[in-house]
């Protein structure tokens, strides 16, 4: 009945897929294993990734402490009746490491885990030195590999990508050149430092990603070891690291096209796949080549195509405020959807960019087209198509391009598109409010005009608190610019700038623009009488202020500029 190395290496298995299970566990929601409900994990915290991984690092040490207490019971005595050491019955080996330091590198327990992973390296090295070279404990490919998985995963800092790095140069100087087949190097170990440096935000990433592939090319060559020859997701990673450097679109075009030429000369696992060609895409779409990216989406089967990489596609003619190509590109979703290739119809996303692609472009026929499209998602869903559901995105797409055309009415045409958007039971949020007031900002045409967008403009800001909502910094500089172009008298204009100021100071929201709209209207005694700061030499920066009165102001750029960009039509 004594316990053996089989009898652990279970126990240890089973802690080691413990996080794996539990993340399962949590994606299902409130659907549980027996094994919670019978607390036989009992003392386990569910939301504490890694306990899998502890336990099982706990019975690898307990393991090895068995195994050296044997030695020492056992030093110079032999069974007798099979002349073996009783210490056999507990057998450390590369595989029980191999499981321990793979649960860590997939505990999601970022560089603490990949140190815990680096650390077990480093026992199963010295382990295999103080056997003498037992085989059994001789550390391989597959070791170095979860390492570099491990920092792969471990968070976005260059350090950890070039620590993975570290280990692959250490497998190379082990391994490279082993004639023992089980010792020999693949592509695997270059793939994940190539994944490590993919998951790194950066212009360096892409580089640093290449270079290893070339690095593994090179090895290919040198070693004839066709493990080594790199495949589709050797060239999908380093395009996914080029998708945010400045050349990104054109460095993974040129990557694709190598993949073809590979395929073409006999590596046949260098075929792009989807994924390669969607990687591919959405660098394209990133970096201002929409025209090529959709060129890519032609050469996929149409059964391989799918409503997410239309809609990437579309993203790309949306930034370029390109609503013509656009829509050609949503008429080919409707046109596969209704041939029998139902993965390509398109939902309320796709419309909702379509319709920004219009209301970013300069034609004179965008309130037009964009009109039309929220017809077409309101008939679809109407007809039983649940996914074309108007949303608030579509009513703000339309009032953004009503904005941007500068037509006469555009404050009743906006207010009267918010009213049928209430009709419909969708509740107006900060963004709709900010876009009916930067609409009321823009009128000019004449006094009676900007008397009325004035007030509307007033109500809009008044009834934010009521509907609980607040305002934001795109809020408070709209209304900054309503002061500035529609109020007349000098008393009123003054005291509804002191208004705003203290207003958007107290709740963290004062910027740049709001104060250089002030110095620009007001006296430089008046703006200093505000503001207390003198703006007689030079508009104060907004750095000059306490820095809690501008505290949100600058938080999300990017969502600020998308949120203005709703409402004028802008790049």
């Amino acid at each position: 009945l004594r316990p053996t190395h089989v009898t652990f290496g279970t126990v240890l298995s089973m802690y080691a897929a413990a996080d794996r299970i539990l993340k399962e566990d949590m994606s299902r929601g409130d659907v549980t294993r027996k094994w919670w409900s019978r607390n036989i994990l009992s003392g386990a915290d569910k939301q504490k990734m890694g306990w899998g991984a502890e336990n099982a690092e706990r019975i690898l040490e307990w393991m090895i402490a068995l195994k050296e207490k044997g030695k020492r019971k056992t030093v110079g005595k032999k069974d007798k009746t099979d002349n073996n050491p009783v210490d056999d019955l507990i057998l450390v080996n590369n595989r029980h490491f191999l499981t321990v330091i793979d649960a860590w590198a997939k505990a999601g327990k970022g560089v603490m885990g990949a140190i815990r992973c680096e650390r077990l390296l480093e026992r199963l090295e010295n382990l295999y030195q103080s056997s003498g070279g037992d085989p059994k404990l001789r550390p391989g490919p597959k070791h170095f590999g979860a390492v570099i998985d491990a920092y792969s995963r471990a968070d976005d800092r260059e350090s950890t990508a070039e620590h993975a790095e570290k280990f692959l140069d250490k497998s190379e100087d082990l391994f490279l050149h082993s004639t023992n087949p089980n010792d020999a190097l693949s592509n695997i170990v270059y793939n994940l430092v190539i994944d490590a440096w993919s998951r790194r935000i950066g212009h360096k990433s892409g580089e640093r990603a290449n270079e290893v592939l070339r690095r593994m090319i090179k090895n290919y060559k040198q070693t004839k070891n066709p493990s080594l020859r790199p495949d589709v997701i050797s060239y999908t990673g380093v395009m996914k690291a080029y998708v945010t450097h400045p050349d990104g679109g054109k460095e993974a075009l040129q990557i694709l096209d190598e993949m073809k030429e590979q395929f073409k000369s006999g590596n046949v696992n260098a075929k792009p796949d989807f994924k390669a060609y969607a990687v591919a895409i959405d660098a394209c779409v990133r970096n201002g080549l929409s025209i090529e990216a959709e060129r890519l989406l032609d050469e996929l089967d149409d059964s391989a195509k799918n409503q997410t990489i239309f809609n990437t596609v579309m993203n790309g003619y949306r930034i370029e405020g390109r609503g013509q190509e656009a829509e050609t590109v949503l008429k080919r979703m409707i046109e596969l959807a209704d041939r029998g290739y139902r993965r390509c119809s398109p939902n309320s996303v796709s419309f909702g960019v379509c319709m920004e692609a219009w209301g970013r472009s300069k034609s004179r026929l965008k309130v037009h087209a964009c009109k039309e499209l929220l017809k077409q998602c309101v008939s679809r869903y109407q007809s039983g198509d649940s996914t074309c559901k108007p949303n608030l995105l579509h009513f703000h797409a339309l009032a953004g391009a009503i904005t941007s055309i500068g037509s006469q009415d555009r404050v009743s045409e906006v207010l009267s598109l918010f009213e049928k958007m209430e009709e419909q039971g969708i509740k107006p949020n900060r963004v709709t409010f900010n876009i009916l007031i930067k609409t009321c900002a823009s009128v000019f045409e004449s006094e009676d005009a900007k008397k009325n967008a004035l007030q509307v403009a007033i109500s809009a800001f008044n009834s934010l608190e009521s509907l609980g909502i607040s305002a934001d910094s795109i809020t408070y500089t709209s209304m900054a610019n309503v002061i500035k172009h529609l109020v007349n008298h000098p008393d009123e204009k003054l005291n509804a700038f002191k208004g705003i100021f203290m207003r958007s100071c107290e709740h963290g929201f004062l910027n740049q623009h709001i104060i250089n709209v002030m110095a620009e209207c007001t006296t430089a005694e008046q703006f200093q009488a505000i503001t207390g700061m003198s703006s007689i030499e030079t508009v104060p920066s907004i750095d000059t202020f306490p820095s809690e009165w501008s505290a949100f102001a600058t938080v999300d750029h990017t969502a600020q500029a998308r949120q203005a960009n709703h409402a004028d039509g802008t790049n």
